[in-house]
């Protein structure tokens, strides 16, 4: 919502209406939002909160009167692990190699991969697709906010927004697998956890935690590192990515891991609603208040920079050191031999002539190592959206003079080059705008896909 169009916009009065097949409920609905009221973003996350009837089967939103029926969707009562990590939305994305390790690091500690995705280099969203059939990660498209029909001038919302809406993405993960999780992680592509004392990221979690009803979430650092990467698929290994990294004097904003069921929103580092607010668990009895854990015996292994090299001249390199405690190994070599075999295992493959038929190991699938001659194999626009950040807001940040009521983060006017020779697919939908309501229009979109026609864009 453009919080600009109240004076307080977490005060705004909409009713929601939910209706079944025997009643219909009508309910004020309680607005918080994840970003502070004083945001120079004029467009911020609002969640809506409300208690309606089971079974719905319409929802609708009520203002001043007017009333429009909205889609909704359900959420998810099982998931093929007991931990998500929720992925900040894709936009001009080309660096398949930073998938491969995210995916299979996270497959190997027992996450499941929900990404979301603007744009992104048509090679590399064919391999995702693959991993997709293989129920290895889960895709949704990140739409780009549109307004088909409006009552007179508006504010560009994408130009007005923090980073995409990020935090509405990760919101809407979080809400989509609310009831069919124990954990969800809240991170980009390119941040790794790897547990440490832990088999899985299950247990590390159970161990953080200790069964307190105080810790509202985990947060970890992210400290930055520069590693290795080749351009050839066949060769490529998660090892050979891990052993050659070099840790970064720098640091980044760290990511949260959660209890969804203490959760209804949440920011793209954690969440802005929970915190310092008290929680009654028995009517009469004193509340408890929540606080975020930082954890100091791990860290985010944040692959900032990856450098392209010969596939023929890999370095061996070696096991770096885990960045929260500064002694344990990052990893055990056993834990990654483990993920390099899974890395290239042999799955099974549809009934081919023998002749047909490699006996070498693959990487994964046939449909998947036949990609390998399209995939990127340089980097592109990583370079140029590095620098436009840099330009918009990194180099902001890292002097200390970045203030939200000051500078909206957003990159939305980074120019990006279109090559003919580097197909993008971009997520697109039909736009739909609701009845005119004062002072606040409601707009949706339905039937969401990846369209070959609009180019790598945000």
């Amino acid at each position: 919502m453009n919080k600009r169009t109240a004076s307080k916009i977490t005060n705004y009065r909409i009713n929601l209406i939910g209706t079944n097949k025997t009643m219909q409920m009508t309910q004020e609905a309680t607005l918080t939002t994840e970003h502070a009221l004083n945001d120079r973003c004029d467009y911020s996350l609002i969640t809506a909160q409300t208690n309606l009837v089971e079974r719905m089967e319409k929802l609708e939103i009520e203002a001043d009167g007017v009333v429009m029926e909205v889609p909704f969707r359900k959420t998810k009562y099982s998931a093929p692990k007991p931990v998500v990590f929720c992925v900040s939305p894709q936009f001009a994305a080309e660096q398949w190699q930073t998938f491969l390790v995210q995916l299979h690091i996270s497959k190997r500690y027992g996450a499941h991969l929900q990404l979301y995705i603007v744009s992104m280099v048509e090679s590399y969203y064919k391999m995702i697709k693959e991993y997709e059939k293989l129920g290895l990660v889960s895709i949704e498209p990140w739409l780009t906010i549109k307004f088909p029909v409006t009552d007179g001038p508006y504010l560009e919302p994408n130009r007005n927004v923090e980073l995409r809406n990020q935090a509405a993405a990760h919101t809407d993960c979080l809400l989509m697998y609310k009831e069919a999780v124990s954990f969800v992680g809240i991170l980009d592509m390119d941040d790794i956890l790897i547990p440490t004392n832990a088999n899985s990221y299950y247990e590390e979690f159970e161990r953080e935690y200790g069964g307190s009803w105080e810790i509202s979430a985990l947060h970890y650092d992210k400290f930055d590192y520069r590693t290795i990467k080749t351009g050839d698929l066949n060769t490529q290994t998660i090892s050979s990515m891990v052993k050659n990294a070099r840790r970064l004097k720098t640091k980044d904003a760290g990511k949260s891991f959660l209890r969804p069921e203490r959760f209804n929103s949440t920011w793209s580092h954690y969440s802005r609603n929970s915190d310092h607010k008290p929680i009654f668990l028995t009517p009469g009895q004193n509340p408890i208040y929540w606080y975020k854990k930082l954890v100091t015996t791990n860290g985010i292994f944040h692959l900032k920079k990856m450098d392209y090299i010969d596939s023929k001249k890999i370095p061996g390199g070696a096991l770096p050191v885990n960045p929260g405690d500064n002694i344990t190994e990052l990893i055990s070599e056993k834990h990654l031999k483990e993920i390099d075999e899974d890395l290239k295992e042999k799955l099974p493959q549809p009934q081919r002539p023998q002749s047909q038929l490699s006996s070498s190991r693959t990487l994964l699938h046939p449909d998947i190592s036949n990609l390998a001659s399209t995939l990127p194999q340089s980097d592109f626009y990583m370079d140029i959206v590095f620098s436009c950040y840099n330009e918009s807001f990194y180099h902001i940040r890292d002097t200390k003079w970045l203030y939200n009521d000051i500078t909206c983060v957003n990159a939305f006017d980074c120019e990006l080059p279109q090559r003919e020779d580097m197909p993008c697919v971009h997520s697109d939908a039909t736009y739909h705008s609701g009845p005119s309501m004062f002072p606040i229009t409601f707009h949706y979109a339905t039937d969401s896909f990846f369209s070959r026609d609009i180019g790598c864009y945000q």
